[in-house]
């Protein structure tokens, strides 16, 4: 899985943008252009080299573990739930399984 809490705050903010357009198992352009606009080519790449082959708890764990190490407060917490849910809406739809990866993670990152 690598270690990913020596990535920099870009590199995570666009693995949490990655991690929401695929949690539906359905990238929307809409989605993909978003993330397009908010990161570089290279930092998009390297974020799917080491995370597409992971699972679902991987992935999750990643985040968990990203903002644990880095000791966020409440209010960027806050900020980062946002930016994923800038993602989620992006395609004009917020469906069920996405609000529930979106809830789930919300209550593992408040911790």
């Amino acid at each position: 899985m690598g270690d990913h809490t020596n990535w920099s705050e870009e590199e995570f903010k666009a693995y949490l943008c990655l991690y929401a357009a695929d949690s539906n198992f359905e990238f929307h352009i809409e989605e993909k252009k978003l993330i397009e606009s908010k990161f570089s080519p290279e930092v998009i790449e390297k974020i799917k080299e080491v995370t597409d082959d992971l699972n679902d708890h991987q992935r999750s764990r990643i985040i968990v573990d990203y903002v644990k190490s880095k000791k966020y407060t409440e209010s960027q917490i806050d900020d980062l739930l946002k930016e994923m849910k800038e993602v989620y809406l992006s395609d004009g739809s917020f469906d069920q399984y996405e609000q529930s990866i979106y809830n789930m993670l919300k209550k593992i990152i408040k911790i």
